[in-house]
C-alpha cells in the first residue's frame, strides 16, 4: 500500500512524495493545518458521545478526560507547529484518539444495555447463533430473533402484504465474523462489536492510504461524520465492507497497467471480492468498476489485452466471493442464492432518503408502487450507458454513479450513500496527479449523437416513474374517530372509513408514516378485503408506544397492499387545537385543612398562551403505587371525593380549580393531570404534564 499512500493530488497543497523523508523541517501547508484542525474538532463528537456512559462503564470517563486533552493538544499543534514532522506526529495522536473514541462508544453502548436497533443486526446475530448450532441460516425462518433479542417492532422491515421480512439476505462475511466474535461477547450485540471493529480498521486503513496532508480526512469521516459511528452501533453491516472497499479503489487507475496485474492490483481484487461478500451495495458498484478498468486500459493496451487484464481482475474478485460463500453454497445452493438475491425481489414498503421522499412527504399515493422499483433499475441502466458514453469525462466519478442510481430506487436508505463516502475520499486523493486524457469509447459518435443516445437511455426511467406517480392511489382513507391516551399523550385507536376506487378487492394494511413508517397497526374490526367500488369501516389499534403518534403533533395514516402493489394516504391529521399546562408546575406539600388552588392555562398547539374562553377543562387525580394505579380521595371544586372535576376557561384562557381534603383516609403523593373535553369524534385531547402534590 505504500506506493499508493505517497501519491499526492496537488504539488502545492501537499508537496512531493519524499517531503517527509528529505525535508521534515519544512513548514506545514495551510491544507495540512486546516484538515488537522477540522479533524480535531470532529473528535469532540466522539468525546461527547462517550460522555453519558460513565456510570455504566466508568473507564469511559478516563477517555473523556484524556481524549479532550489530547484533541485540544492536537488543535493547538495544528495552529502552532512550525514543521511537517511535528504536525504529522500530532495527526498520529489524533487518529489513535479517534479510534479509541469509537471503541469506547461501541463498548459503552453495549455495556449500558441499549436495545437492538435494526432487524439487520438481529438477523445476522441470530444467523451466527444458528450457525454455531450447526443450522444453515440461509433459508431458515429468523422470526425467533425478534423475541430472542427483544427488538422493538417499529424497526422491523415491513412488506406490502402486511408481514415483516424474516430471512437472511446478506452474503456470508457478516455472519462468519459474527460467529467468530460470539466467543468473545457471548451472543450479545456481537454485530455492533464487529461493525465497531470494522470502523476502527477503516480509520487506520484510510489514514495509511491517504497523502500526508490529507490524513485528517480519515478522522473527519469516521468520527466527525457521526452517521458512521451511529451505523456501527446499530450493527449496519455495510460498515464491514468499508476497509476492503477502500483498499480496492485506492489508486485504481494503475490496475492492469502494462497488461498485467501487480501484487497491489491482486490485493485490490481480493479486497473487492471480500466487499462483494459483505453487502449487495458492492454488487451495484462492480459493473462500473470493471468497466472503468477496461476503458482506462483500452487506449494503451488494445481491446484484447485490456479485456484480458480486466477479466482477470473480475475473476479474482468473483472467485474470492465464491470461496468465502462456498460453505453455504455447498450446504444448500438454492437457499443461499435465494437469500442473497432477496433484496432484489422482496416487496418492501417504499421509504428512505431519495426520490421516493417526494410522493411520501407530499402524501400522494400510487396504485402501481412497483414502477418506483422498476424505475430505479432503469435509472441504474441509463446511468451505466451514460457512464460508458461519457467515460472521458465521468471516469473519476465512477464510484458515485451507483449511488446516483440508487437514490431513485423505492428504498434508497442513507447507508447506501453515507458508508462509501470515505472510499470516495480515498479514491479521489490517491488518484494520479496528471491523469492521461481518457479515450472516448465511441470516437465516431458525435457529441449530439451521444446526447441523443443518452437521452434515449433515460426515457424508460422517466416513463416508469411517470407511470408510478400518475397512477392514483386505490384507496381513499378518512379518519372518523380517535381514542387517546392521557398517560402516554398518544393515540391508541382510530376508526377509519376506507373506500376502494378500483375494480378489484384490496386487503389494506395500516401504519403511520412520517418519512419512516411505524409497525402495522392491529385491525380490531373490519373485513379482510375492501370489495371493489365499495366502502368499509375499520377500527385499528396501536401495536405499541413506538408506533403511536403524539397527540400534540401531525400524523399521516397510510394503507399499503400487495395486490396491487400500492400505498394510499389519508389527509394529514392534527387533533390538537389546544393543549393545557399548569400555571404553577412546582409540586407542593399540604397539611390537613389546607386548600390548594390550581390554575390550568390553555395554550395553542405551539405552546403559546391562548386567551380563549369557554373551553371545558377536566382535572383528574390518581395515585401511582408499586401495585398499580388507584384513585385519590381529594375533593376538587366541591365535587365528590376522588372524582375528576370540570371547569370552563375564563377570558384569559385559564380554568380554576380548588382542592381540599375532607377524607380521613391517608392520601400521600397525588398526581394531577388536566385535559380538554369536547363533543365529536375526539372527545378528549390536550393532556397536560402531571403535577404532583403531597397530602397527609
Amino acid at each position: 500500500m505504500s506506493d499508493v499512500a505517497v501519491q499526492r493530488p496537488d504539488h502545492e497543497a501537499a508537496g512531493r512524495p519524499d517531503d517527509e523523508q528529505t525535508a521534515p523541517d519544512l513548514a506545514p501547508t495551510l491544507v495540512h493545518r486546516v484538515i488537522t484542525l477540522i479533524a480535531a474538532a470532529g473528535v469532540f463528537w466522539a468525546v461527547f458521545q462517550v460522555f453519558p456512559f460513565q456510570s455504566a462503564a466508568p473507564y469511559t470517563g478516563v477517555y473523556v478526560a484524556l481524549g479532550a486533552i489530547a484533541t485540544l493538544g492536537v488543535a493547538f499543534t495544528a495552529l502552532a507547529a512550525r514543521d511537517v514532522r511535528t504536525l504529522s506526529r500530532a495527526n498520529h495522536v489524533l487518529v489513535v484518539t479517534a479510534a479509541l473514541g469509537i471503541i469506547a462508544y461501541i463498548v459503552g453502548i453495549i455495556v449500558s444495555g441499549i436495545s437492538y436497533g435494526t432487524d439487520e443486526e438481529i438477523f445476522v446475530q441470530h444467523s451466527a447463533h444458528l450457525l454455531g448450532q450447526g443450522v444453515n441460516p440461509y433459508g431458515a425462518d429468523l422470526t425467533p430473533a425478534f423475541h430472542r433479542y427483544a427488538m422493538s417492532s417499529e424497526f422491523y422491515t415491513k412488506l406490502l402484504d402486511g408481514t415483516y421480512t424474516h430471512g437472511l439476505d446478506y452474503p456470508a462475511v457478516p455472519v462468519l465474523l459474527t460467529w467468530a466474535a460470539n466467543g468473545l461477547v457471548h451472543d450479545y450485540h456481537t454485530v455492533a462489536f464487529v461493525c465497531g471493529g470494522a470502523l476502527v480498521a477503516s480509520i487506520f486503513v484510510a489514514y495509511k492510504l491517504l497523502p500526508r496532508d490529507y490524513r485528517g480526512a480519515a478522522t473527519i469521516m469516521c468520527v466527525g461524520f457521526p452517521i458512521l459511528m451511529d451505523h456501527a452501533r446499530g450493527g449496519v453491516v455495510g460498515i464491514i465492507m468499508l476497509p476492503f472497499l477502500m483498499v480496492a479503489v485506492a489508486g485504481w487507475e494503475r490496475i492492469g497497467r502494462d497488461g498485467r496485474l501487480t501484487r497491489r492490483a491482486i490485493i485490490a481484487a481480493v479486497c473487492f471480492g471480500v466487499a462483494l461478500s459483505v453487502q449487495q451495495l458492492a454488487w451495484m458498484m462492480a459493473p462500473f468498476f470493471v468497466t472503468a478498468i477496461f476503458l482506462t486500459r483500452w487506449p494503451e493496451l488494445g481491446t484484447k489485452a485490456a479485456l484480458r487484464v480486466t477479466a482477470l481482475f473480475a475473476a479474482i474478485a468473483a472467485g474470492t466471493m465464491l470461496v468465502i460463500n462456498s460453505p453455504f453454497i455447498i450446504w444448500n445452493p438454492g437457499a443461499w442464492l435465494s437469500g442473497v438475491t432477496e433484496p432484489l425481489r422482496q416487496k418492501a414498503i417504499a421509504e428512505g432518503e431519495g426520490m421516493v421522499d417526494i410522493p411520501i412527504s407530499l402524501h400522494f399515493g400510487t396504485g402501481n408502487l412497483s414502477m418506483y422499483s422498476l424505475g430505479g433499475l432503469a435509472v441504474y441502466a441509463a446511468f451505466f450507458v451514460l457512464f460508458v458514453l461519457y467515460f472521458d469525462r465521468l471516469r473519476p466519478a465512477w464510484i458515485i454513479a451507483p449511488a446516483l442510481a440508487l437514490v431513485f430506487q423505492g428504498r434508497p436508505l442513507i447507508e447506501y450513500f453515507a458508508i462509501p463516502a470515505l472510499a470516495w475520499v480515498v479514491m479521489l486523493l490517491t488518484s494520479e496527479r496528471e491523469q492521461p486524457e481518457s479515450a472516448r469509447p465511441f470516437p465516431l459518435l458525435a457529441a449530439r449523437r451521444r446526447m441523443l443516445v443518452g437521452g434515449i437511455a433515460l426515457l424508460p426511467a422517466v416513463g416508469l416513474w411517470a407511470v408510478g406517480l400518475a397512477t392514483p392511489q386505490p384507496l381513499k382513507l378518512k379518519i372518523t374517530g380517535v381514542v387517546t391516551n392521557g398517560a402516554l399523550n398518544q393515540i391508541d385507536q382510530l376508526t377509519v372509513r376506507v373506500s376502494n376506487t378500483t375494480g378489484d378487492a384490496i386487503a389494506p394494511h395500516f401504519m403511520m408514516t412520517n418519512g419512516y413508517s411505524t409497525s402495522f397497526w392491529n385491525e380490531v374490526s373490519g373485513p379482510a378485503k375492501v370489495p371493489a367500488h365499495q366502502t368499509s369501516m375499520y377500527v385499528i389499534s396501536t401495536p405499541g408506544t413506538g408506533s403511536s403518534p403524539s397527540i400534540g403533533g401531525d400524523f399521516t395514516l397510510a394503507a399499503v397492499s400487495d395486490v396491487p402493489a400500492s400505498v394510499s394516504y389519508a389527509p394529514k391529521t392534527s387533533i390538537t387545537k389546544y393543549t393545557t399546562s399548569f400555571q404553577d408546575d412546582l409540586g407542593r406539600q399540604y397539611a390537613a385543612g389546607d386548600t390548594a388552588h390550581v390554575d390550568v392555562q390553555l395554550r395553542d398547539r405551539h405552546g403559546r398562551v391562548s386567551k380563549t374562553s369557554g373551553v371545558h377543562v377536566v382535572l383528574n387525580q390518581v395515585v401511582f403505587t408499586a401495585s398499580g394505579i388507584r384513585g385519590s380521595n381529594l375533593t376538587v371544586n366541591g365535587g365528590p371525593a376522588g372524582n375528576p372535576a370540570e371547569a370552563v376557561t375564563d377570558s384569559l384562557g385559564v380554568a380554576h380549580f380548588t382542592i381540599t381534603k375532607n377524607s380521613p383516609t391517608p392520601t400521600g403523593l397525588v398526581h394531577l393531570q388536566a385535559w380538554i373535553r369536547q363533543s365529536g369524534s375526539i372527545p378528549t385531547y390536550g393532556y397536560s404534564p402531571f403535577l404532583t402534590q403531597q397530602w397527609p
